[in-house]
């Protein structure tokens, strides 16, 4: 198979994702995230390997692009950024609970989870959006292939349906959410109207 062939492959693997998005879904994750920082609350962010990297890229635009464009400072926090916090809770107790022990006196009611997993079965983030919700807050699931557990806890989810084990594309399309989210509540007049605390 040459270039053009696999390119061309790639892009209907995105294209079939992509129009799977559920704009009415999107929007309720919109206004949980509005909702979270007009109460002037934390959002939370977790994934593994890929989707860790989508987390710390999350906070990262919400912390300096967001703020950049609209003066507004809101607070998150990617739960995938302590190392130390992670490799000692996963030494110490177990790597399922790497995200869900840093929750544990940081969450507060009316905060928010996002839980990103390309399976919807990883434990840690499962963890972490039953936390979230036994503390009266919300949680949100990025998920891909059959949807999986998470997309069953979270209180709200962003499912596209993948081939089981094609991560690539999924996780493409998890960081096209997040781009798309915080592009649209940059330009958002409600949001912009928001002043930090």
């Amino acid at each position: 198979m040459n270039t053009e062939i696999f390119l061309k492959q790639y892009k209907k693997k995105l294209d079939d994702i992509y129009s799977q998005i559920d704009a009415s879904r999107l929007e309720e994750v919109i206004s949980l995230i509005m909702n979270v920082f007009n109460k002037n609350k934390r959002i939370y962010v977790c994934g593994n390997g890929g989707s860790a990297a989508t987390a710390s890229h999350m906070q990262a635009d919400f912390s300096f692009y967001v703020r950049y464009f609209t003066k507004f400072r809101p607070k998150i926090i990617a739960l995938t950024d302590n190392l130390p916090v992670i490799t000692a809770i996963g030494n110490d107790t177990s790597f399922d609970d790497i995200f869900v022990e840093q929750l544990k006196g940081n969450f507060e009611k009316d905060d928010l989870v996002i839980c990103i997993s390309a399976s919807g079965n990883s434990e840690n983030v499962i963890r972490a959006a039953k936390y979230a919700n036994k503390c009266l807050g919300k949680s949100v699931a990025f998920v891909g292939f059959e949807g999986g557990e998470l997309n069953e806890v979270c209180s709200t989810s962003l499912f596209t349906q993948n081939p089981k084990g094609d991560y690539g594309p999924i996780e493409d399309i998890h960081m096209i959410y997040v781009h798309i989210i915080i592009n649209y509540l940059c330009q958002k007049k409600e949001f912009l109207n928001l002043k930090s605390k």
